[in-house]
């Protein structure tokens, strides 16, 4: 009995990883006000990671990093690198740019200070861009801007990287 649990067990496993899609991520402040992780930076990559999570996806991260623009291509090209040797089917990088005085305060989370977020999915085989998005932030549809805001809006991101991820998979399907 026994080895028969164990084996629809691993059935069971087998087929739900097959369909699932491994994503890695990095996620990247640009704050000229500070040089470490803010706490909001840090709510959006899990908010992001937790979506692709809950939907059945393997998902693996780079440490967010607070980072010049300038040192960004860098850090997503071996970010790509550690993807792509991992065995991740897409990179994504998300890249935080943020403004004001509350940007100052690494355990502020508000909107008011993200003012555009950009982000790159690569297909990790091929080392191919399949998506290049920079969007201006906006309030969520709560018009929210404080911690729940940031998360509404995360989930948002989240969900526009989705469909660029599924425009490519069932692409690749068709072939």
């Amino acid at each position: 009995m026994k080895k028969i649990s164990l084996v629809l067990c691993a059935a069971i496993f087998g087929t739900v990883c097959s369909w699932a899609t491994e994503l890695s991520f990095q996620v990247i402040q640009h704050n000229d006000a500070l040089d470490t992780v803010s706490e909001q930076t840090l709510v959006i990559e899990d908010q992001i990671l937790d979506y692709f999570f809950n939907l059945g996806d393997i998902v693996t991260n780079e440490p967010a990093l607070a980072a010049v623009v300038e040192d960004a291509e860098g850090l997503r090209k071996t970010a790509y690198a550690i993807a792509a040797s991992g065995g991740a089917e897409y990179f994504i990088q998300l890249r935080l740019f943020y403004g004001g005085k509350g940007s100052k305060d690494p355990a502020n989370i508000s909107l008011k200070n993200l003012v555009h977020v950009q982000w790159t999915i690569t297909d990790a085989a091929s080392g191919e861009k399949i998506a290049d998005v920079k969007t201006k932030v906006r309030k969520p549809a709560s018009g929210r801007t404080d911690a729940e805001g940031v998360k509404e809006y995360a989930a948002s991101v989240a969900d526009e990287m989705r469909k660029e991820l599924r425009k490519e998979i069932d692409k690749k399907s068709k072939r």
